[in-house]
């Protein structure tokens, strides 16, 4: 399946408004992550493993990953 496959589902956050963030696309056994700016460029794959531990941090300490 090519990056611009339609059949992907590709999610910006809500919160970036109309900036450039990063998107992310869920598959069987892994997510996606690419630049939203760069959408034909790098794509980042991480196993559902390290993205639910990923999730699971920021849950716990959303201060250290908060944005300010």
């Amino acid at each position: 399946m090519a990056l611009s496959d339609p059949v992907r589902a590709w999610r910006k956050s809500s919160v970036s408004e109309n900036t450039s963030c990063v998107e992310v696309c869920l598959s069987d056994d892994a997510v996606l992550v690419r630049d939203s700016k760069c959408s034909d460029g790098f794509l980042l794959t991480i196993g559902a493993p390290g993205w639910q531990y990923f999730l699971s941090a920021i849950q716990r300490d959303q201060e250290v990953f908060r944005v300010k």
